[in-house]
């Protein structure tokens, strides 16, 4: 789309592409490729960290807290795979607190919510397939995260009262 000389070429081209896919794919067919986008869009809590491109092509520092730094996020660091763990890790924490707190029904989050939802399908319908986009939605979902921490916490100690747990300890 791009290539396209101008906007009205950019819309023309935009439409023509979207009818391609509805004939080769059928209806079906489109909304099961918009479920895999989805999920290419949310499921990598690292947000593609080093997926595309080689912009860090230096060796880790031999010590210090530079080294350290390094070591975790460069493509030959030592501990590289550990915050790919502990992003998803906490990316997978988030979806679920937020998941969790639906019994939040202030106005804020209703409006976070909808920021989310509203990023879901501009990711959808211009951009997306890959997670490493959702990173400027990030600060939304952060938000939502310790505004509904309240209700989840409290959903969770309601559905664990039968174990007889004591309230205070979670």
């Amino acid at each position: 789309m791009a290539k396209q000389p101008s906007q009205a070429a950019m819309s023309r081209y935009s439409k023509d592409k979207l009818v391609e896919r509805l004939q080769q794919k059928g209806f079906i067919g489109y909304l099961i490729f918009l479920i895999h986008k989805q999920d290419k869009n949310t499921s990598d809590g690292t947000f593609a960290w080093l997926k595309e491109g080689r912009f860090i092509i230096d060796k880790p520092a031999k010590n210090g807290v530079k080294s350290v730094i390094q070591n975790i996020i460069y493509p030959s660091g030592h501990y590289l795979s550990d915050f790919h763990f502990i992003a998803q890790f906490w990316w997978v924490m988030c979806i679920g607190i937020i998941s969790l707190g639906w019994r939040q029904k202030d106005r804020l989050t209703a409006v976070l919510r909808l920021a989310i939802v509203g990023g879901f399908l501009y990711l959808l319908i211009f951009e997306g397939g890959r997670s490493r986009y959702i990173i400027q939605f990030l600060p939304i979902f952060l938000l939502l995260t310790v505004f509904v921490w309240p209700q989840t916490v409290a959903l969770i100690q309601e559905k664990l009262s039968w174990l007889n747990i004591n309230k205070k300890n979670i």
